[in-house]
């Protein structure tokens, strides 16, 4: 007997001010199905997600969801027909436990108030069905993050009658062994019947769980087809409409005395650093959530009260805030990149942020030289705008991270600090930005480029230092390092 599709979407097509993010696009979904989401930044994948989850409505098309028609005004209306979306910034409240926030407000009441005791029953019930070893009355903020997630995805299911989960990059902040544990409990709630659909920017993992995959390229569906059938080389000519180039893997050794030396550097969970980074070099910092690689990275800029030493070009530089590291010519790209960037400003203020000295003629800001400055980086490093005045919150997140990477450009810092620069981005987009980090690299900057995945660090980096625990546990030289050596050198930094 053929199944009949869970949802089916027809022509969708939504608008916003000079912006087509959808034209007329068609998405069918199967109970027990994973359905994988993929696209470039910009491709349309939040809005259509959104859509379903009735966060926004189209402005032409139909939803039929278990052969009703229907129409969503709200998320509670998507959500009571059995449609639940778990979103990439997690929504559970930190203080208070598992339980409480799988249920939260749902909370029963008792002749003596909320039962506290049926709540925590009914989650280690949920728990023990997906066999997690979670204790249901622990605090959500002592979890892991991928623990924080599952139970996220738990809050999302233990709704009544939820028939469609939708998860928008649910792996992104995730090792590889927990996204191991994630896709176990995917695959027993894909056993239950429920339908999945998945976003994600890292193929391989799409490749690996999807049953099918549709791919989006500037707000039309491309192809839909079953995981079998399509390479991840498929995949990215689909996602692109181009063959990218292969990327040319190269790595330097360096000579002579260093560029910026840390020693006994302390701040947070980081314990005693000590590290070198050369002029021309890409030095990849390898090091998973707990690591202390972020806490390293924002004591160097000045974000972190710090202890140690830190010379750039053998004298020795007190940094005790951004100020202190950018004049002393250290510049910082974060992690979340909604740190860093001003969204309410235009793409050209947030390019000339950190180069007033620049744009500025006694004391007074030339717009003229702002304009001539941002626009030549936008050109250079392909940023896609509509203008230089488009507020940087409508960018996607490949081109927000581009601007960023324009603002230093700018500034032109000795030495560039890159905290996982290629996250939430699509494969495009990492492509270019990996190619002018090396750029930037072969003019002279030294580079910090710090990562949680070993593949990209491999790939990367000229040395590969590895942080376990607050430290740096060894320093290698990428000379033919695969990808297994890193994750044997750094043993239990998997888990750190």
């Amino acid at each position: 007997m053929v199944k009949e599709p869970i949802l089916v979407l027809k022509g969708i097509t939504k608008e916003f001010p000079g912006v087509k993010a959808l034209q007329s696009v068609d998405l069918e979904v199967f109970p027990g199905e994973i359905h994988a989401l993929l696209g470039e930044n910009g491709a349309g994948k939040s809005t259509l997600m959104k859509i379903i989850s009735g966060i926004i409505e189209p402005d032409s098309g139909s939803i039929v969801l278990d052969g009703k028609k229907v129409r969503f005004r709200t998320p509670r209306e998507a959500l009571n027909a059995g449609i639940a979306l778990v979103h990439q910034e997690l929504s559970l409240i930190p203080s208070l436990s598992v339980a409480e926030n799988i249920f939260l407000g749902r909370w029963p009441r008792g002749i003596f108030g909320i039962d506290w005791s049926y709540i925590n029953d009914r989650a280690q019930e949920l728990l023990k069905k997906f066999d997690l070893r979670i204790n249901p009355r622990a605090l959500v903020r002592d979890l892991s993050v991928a623990e924080q997630q599952i139970v996220e995805i738990l809050k999302a299911i233990s709704q009544p009658h939820v028939k469609l989960l939708l998860l928008d990059e649910p792996t992104s902040a995730l090792s590889e062994d927990e996204v191991e544990r994630l896709f176990e409990l995917l695959f027993e709630i894909k056993k239950e019947g429920k339908a999945i659909i998945f976003i994600s920017h890292k193929l391989d993992e799409a490749l690996r769980i999807a049953d099918r995959i549709t791919i989006l390229r500037d707000g039309k569906k491309i192809i839909t087809a079953p995981r079998g059938e399509l390479t991840e080389r498929d995949v990215v000519f689909y996602m692109t409409g181009k063959h990218l180039e292969e990327e040319v893997i190269t790595h330097d050794s360096v000579e002579g005395s260093p560029l910026l030396s840390v020693r006994n550097f302390s701040a947070g969970v980081v314990k005693n650093v000590n590290l070198d980074l050369y002029a021309g070099e890409i030095l990849a910092i390898f090091g998973l959530l707990g690591s202390g690689r972020t806490t390293l990275a924002r004591g160097l800029f000045g974000l972190e009260k710090a202890e140690g030493d830190i010379l750039i070009e053998g004298n020795k530089v007190r940094i005790s805030s951004p100020i202190d590291a950018i004049n002393a010519g250290i510049g910082y790209l974060p992690e979340d990149r909604r740190e860093a960037l001003v969204f309410q400003f235009s793409v050209s203020k947030n390019i000339t942020l950190a180069s007033f000295r620049e744009i500025c003629r006694k004391g007074i800001l030339d717009f003229r030289k702002e304009r001539e400055l941002s626009s030549s980086l936008v050109e250079k490093l392909r940023i896609k705008t509509p203008s230089l005045d488009k507020r940087v919150m409508y960018l996607s997140g490949g081109n927000q991270q581009k601007v960023l990477l324009a603002r230093w450009i700018c500034r032109k810092p000795r030495v560039l600090i890159l905290d996982e620069p290629t996250r939430g981005i699509d494969v495009g987009a990492k492509y270019e930005i990996r190619q002018l980090v090396r750029e930037l690299a072969k003019e002279g900057m030294g580079i910090i480029y710090i990562t949680s995945e070993a593949q990209e660090a491999v790939e990367v980096g000229d040395r590969i230092a590895i942080m376990r625990n607050g430290k740096i546990i060894k320093t290698l030289k990428n000379i033919n390092l695969s990808k297994g050596d890193i994750l044997a050198e750094a043993g239990g930094a998997v888990r750190a």
